[in-house]
């Protein structure tokens, strides 16, 4: 499907690697202009470098989600560089820590997730609004989880940090469609990523998540970016505070 991307600018946060990484890499094969933001700028610079291949189309920038300011400085260096943004996926957050729980989650950990997950696509979202609102046109997806609903056990951070995103969305939602901006977001369950591949390559760890995975298979990065870039598109300009699950019947097991 032609999702007439050409020359849109989008903005993913988080695309040095995983679900970022995969989503920035569909919204430039659609045509899309990528500015892709991380804190790890060395892996983003490697990343939009091999997307761009010198067309100068796609530029790598470093961000911390967590910082108004830097949020400020990312937008001004997109405009700048790509032109006007018309597209925002907010990918970016932490994994939880490998010891948590709810008696064992201290106020650290807690205000990691919220921070890093909620709060960033809090400023992201309050960054890019005023242009979008200006142009009356824009399209924000916000990284969900199925974790939202509760279907976890002993990450209490993270959890709480997608259900937020989860109301969020909606809340804002409502807010922006009048001005014709589509707000929506999607929810991956087990995903195979750098992110998880440590506790997924843990004897048996594999196979239950497949098990757990009515559909009979692990999902792939590249199974959560199609729905992002899908939601990005005009082709989507009916959806309105969508929540997208991509779980491969995990919700439902």
């Amino acid at each position: 499907m032609d999702l007439s991307l050409d020359g849109k600018v989008a903005v993913v946060t988080g695309a040095a690697s995983g679900l970022a990484r995969a989503v920035a890499t569909t919204l430039a094969a659609e045509g899309a202009r990528v500015g892709g933001a991380d804190l790890n700028e060395a892996g983003v610079s490697a990343v939009i470098g091999e997307l761009d291949g010198g067309s100068g189309s796609c530029r790598a920038y470093p961000l911390d989600v967590t910082s108004r300011d830097g949020w400020r400085e990312l937008v001004g260096s997109v405009e700048r560089d790509l032109g006007e943004i018309d597209i925002l996926c907010n990918i970016a957050g932490p994994a939880p820590a490998p010891v948590s729980g709810h008696l064992e989650t201290d106020d650290a950990e807690w205000h990691r997730q919220i921070d890093g997950h909620l709060t960033g696509v809090f400023l992201g979202c309050q960054t890019v609004l005023p242009k979008m609102m200006e142009r009356r046109y824009g399209k924000i997806v916000n990284m969900c989880s199925f974790t939202a609903h509760g279907v976890s056990a002993g990450i209490p951070g993270y959890d709480a940090a997608f259900g937020g995103i989860l109301s969020y969305t909606k809340d804002l939602a409502r807010f922006a469609a009048p001005y014709n901006i589509n707000v929506n977001c999607v929810s991956p369950g087990n995903i195979e990523t750098p992110m998880t591949q440590g506790w997924m390559s843990q004897p048996g760890a594999y196979d239950r998540v497949r098990e757990r995975t009515l559909i009979g298979r692990v999902g792939q990065a590249d199974d959560v970016a199609n729905w992002v870039v899908f939601l990005a598109s005009d082709r989507a300009q009916h959806a309105v505070g969508v929540e997208i699950n991509v779980s491969g019947g995990q919700l439902l097991s």
